[in-house]
Order: C-alpha cells, then sequence, then structure tokens
C-alpha cells in the first residue's frame, strides 16, 4: 500500500478509460475495508455498495449509463455502484451502542434523513476513493446513469438510493486531459 499524499491527492487522477480487466473479490474486500473506517456521523455508515467485476454487470451498467458514459463504463472491467441507505439507523444497536435513543431517526422528516444518509454516505465515498488509490488502483468517478434503472436492476433494497458510481481498475493515462485548474484558497475558502 502507498499512503503518500502524491498516491492519493497530487498525482491522483480521475480516469475515463480502463484496460478492462477485472479487480478480485480480494481487491474490492481491501477497498471496503478501509473505506468502513471513513468518520460518520454517531458511526451511521450509511454508504451501501454494489461492487461489480464480471462482463455481463458491466454490460448491464453500461445499458444505464448516459450518453458518453457508456463508453467510460465499457473499457473498465470494475465498478462501485455507491448508494446511501435510508434505514441506516436501524443498525444503530450494533453500530452506536452508546446512543441513549437510537432509534428516534425514525420519527425523522424523510428529508432529514436522506440529507443526513447523502452527507456521511459522501464521506465514506472520499474515503472509497482514497482506499482504491493507495491500494493501487485508479478510480472513475462519474454520475451520468439512469437512477431508476440503477436502482431497479442492482438494488434489491428499498431504502437503497443510488449515489454515484466509481470505475475501479487500471486506467489509460494517455486518455488523460490536462489537469483543469481548480480555485485557489480566497476563492473557496474563508477564515472567520
Amino acid at each position: 500500500m502507498d499512503f503518500s499524499k502524491e498516491t492519493i491527492f497530487t498525482e491522483a487522477r480521475s480516469h475515463k478509460k480502463f484496460d478492462g480487466k477485472a479487480l478480485s473479490s480480494d481487491d474490492m474486500r481491501a477497498i471496503y475495508e478501509l473505506t468502513k473506517l471513513a468518520p460518520t456521523a454517531n458511526n451511521s455508515c450509511p454508504l451501501r455498495i454494489v461492487f461489480l467485476n464480471t462482463i455481463e454487470s458491466m454490460g448491464r451498467l453500461a445499458s444505464c449509463a448516459l450518453d458518453f458514459n457508456q463508453e467510460k463504463t465499457r473499457t473498465a472491467g470494475s465498478a462501485a455502484i455507491l448508494a446511501y441507505d435510508l434505514d441506516f439507523y436501524t443498525r444503530f444497536h450494533y453500530l452506536a451502542p452508546h446512543m441513549k435513543q437510537p432509534v428516534a431517526h425514525a420519527s425523522w422528516p424523510v428529508e432529514r434523513i436522506e440529507r443526513y444518509a447523502l452527507a456521511n454516505a459522501n464521506l465514506q465515498a472520499g474515503f472509497l476513493i482514497a482506499a482504491a488509490r493507495a491500494l493501487g488502483f485508479d478510480c472513475g468517478p462519474m454520475g451520468g446513469f439512469d437512477v431508476p434503472a440503477v436502482e431497479s436492476q442492482f438494488f434489491d433494497e428499498k431504502s437503497w438510493r443510488f449515489s454515484c458510481v466509481i470505475l475501479l481498475g487500471h486506467g489509460d493515462p494517455s486518455a488523460i486531459h490536462p489537469r483543469a485548474p481548480r480555485l485557489d484558497f480566497d476563492d473557496a475558502c474563508r477564515i472567520i
């Protein structure tokens, strides 16, 4: 594993084209073992992942992709479909035994539950990208999917909501454009 800032951040890039080779089940488990360590509010851990690593499953995913994302998806041998679980709080008895009222979230309005689940799943998604990079894999995070199609084809659980797809594997560096600019500190941040 390479936990250098170059591997995870400064030299890492989002890939749009891959070599088509699938990750192993052990690779996917290793990515998850690091991802699950992400901080989440009350240790809620709302991220749910459907890993794909067969030609058939990747073809099904590509058929759900919109426009130019179809070809990107077809080049990858593996992907992680990320979801957030609206019923995350049903696991608090295990994940957060310190909470006095672990089922209080059940009475929240659905909009509040969704925002909470999505925000915390997004923290975990960032860890997934960092984990994959640290383990030597390239990532291609993207939206641009027919959400109802993805949810109906890949999620058995009614409480899971689609967040994004992260293509996984070894990217083709010749297909990368020069890194686009980022906002400077003064444009994106304030110190109060």
